[in-house]
């Protein structure tokens, strides 16, 4: 299956979840408003870093070696199921408790009250549900069965549309916090059923596994622990700078931009997910990378430069569909975040397959070097520019990230020829 054929697939999952998408966001919208909404952009990246921890960050190591091994070797694929899932079962468990039990301190920390302790609480106690599923649909990824992949994917967005509504109209932000957790969880006895009937795997959890699964696992678990950590915790610092210097309005002002950027790059960013990691993980020439990646180019510079540009001269229209006239004054950071928009797809073509091939040194290096001068460039505009600082800081950053991965990678791939593997590739110190 090929990049468009796993984008048409996949954007009629991205098409269901952006209309649930829709509905959740203007109900949130009118039920929290602006201020509701950051802390809820706040909660969202708390979690991420919370359920990546609990999953050993492994699921891009499970997705690329499933992947690698489905078709060759039965055995080395089982084998890293069996250790992904011991591995995931250990992690979830000692974050669970630790967030079970740090509950006030996490609901102080990030939401600025302990009121929402029994939140944190929750989530201790369901994270190994959580896990359980995102890796056994990384299993699934990395098997190539996107259809079924999709289905689950389609039913989750479903559920997300029906509980958070319900939550969010009868208790608010707790509600709509709440929601968040129920939903992954419960996914995930839909997941099993459908994984039972549709794929065929063996696992075991004795000591026969090769500990050198565990090491190649651990290898992606530095990069994952460090991308997650990154962005999450600089969303988190730039959320709480505007609501130290502007307001808490103004924060989640920029909260619903971003948003609205997620929902249309959702398109890409699925495909990215679905087809390109298991896909770059397979080729191992330097022609047939680069072949990939100018065919992914096709798909993703067009969409992404038609899709922002239509949504920058509808932006009025935009706000007030997806939340409410409160919202307006977040039209004025609608031109630089869809500048940083289409920079960002262009340059994460590229630094996917930093991923693919495990270049664990070059990938830690750029996802802290950017966060950081992420931050730094949004704390300078903002204060010569106001709100609208944080959006020129985000296309100056991809601007400049983009440069970098074109400069790599035209060394890497358009210069060695097809005499150099990616394995070669790497002894460069990539």
């Amino acid at each position: 299956m090929n990049f468009i054929k796993t984008s048409f697939y996949s954007s009629l999952s991205t098409c269901i979840k952006l209309a649930s998408g829709l509905v959740i966001n203007k109900v949130i919208a009118v039920y929290i408003g602006p201020a509701g909404i950051a802390l809820i952009g706040q909660f969202q990246n708390i979690v991420e870093v919370i359920v990546t921890l609990g999953n050993g960050a492994i699921n891009s190591g499970v997705t690329k070696y499933v992947a690698e091994y489905n078709e060759s070797d039965e055995k080395q694929r089982n084998d890293v199921v069996s250790a992904s899932l011991i591995l995931t079962a250990v992690f979830s468990l000692v974050v669970g408790v630790a967030i079970f039990f740090g509950s006030t301190f996490f609901s102080n920390w990030i939401l600025k009250s302990t009121e929402y302790h029994a939140i944190f609480k929750f989530l201790g106690v369901t994270l190994l549900f959580i896990c359980v599923n995102n890796l056994l649909l990384s299993i699934i990824n990395g098997m190539k069965k996107i259809k079924l992949f999709i289905a689950i994917n389609i039913i989750s967005s479903l559920l997300s549309l029906m509980i958070t509504t319900i939550l969010t109209i009868r208790y608010g932000l707790v509600g709509a916090m709440f929601s968040m957790v129920i939903v992954q969880s419960i996914i995930l006895l839909v997941t099993i059923v459908i994984a039972i009937k549709k794929i065929k795997l063996s696992f075991t959890f004795n000591k026969k596994v090769d500990k050198n699964h565990y090491r190649k696992l651990f290898n992606f678990s530095l990069m994952t622990i460090v991308s997650i950590i990154s962005v999450s915790v600089t969303m988190i610092m730039i959320r709480n700078h505007l609501i130290n210097k502007l307001s808490m309005e103004e924060a989640g002002y920029w909260q619903s931009m971003w948003k609205i950027s997620s929902m249309y790059l959702m398109v890409v960013t699925t495909a990215f997910s679905t087809y390109y990691l298991p896909r770059l993980s397979e080729l191992k020439t330097s022609v047939e990378i680069r072949k990939e990646i100018l065919s992914g180019y096709k798909f993703i510079l067009p969409f992404t430069l038609v899709a922002s540009i239509s949504i920058y001269f509808m932006r009025d229209f935009i706000i007030l569909l997806l939340f409410s006239p409160e919202f307006i004054e977040m039209r004025n950071l609608f031109l630089f975040q869809m500048i940083g928009d289409f920079l960002k797809m262009a340059s994460w073509t590229l630094s996917f397959l930093m991923i693919a091939k495990a270049m664990t040194k070059m990938f830690i290096i750029t996802e802290i070097l950017f966060s950081f001068s992420f931050y730094g460039m949004t704390v300078l505009f903002i204060q010569l520019n106001g709100l609208a600082g944080v959006t020129q800081a985000y296309a100056l950053n991809y601007f400049a990230y983009l440069t970098l991965m074109i400069v790599i990678f035209f060394k890497i791939l358009f210069m060695k020829g097809d005499q150099n593997t990616i394995k070669q590739n790497k002894s460069l110190g990539v």
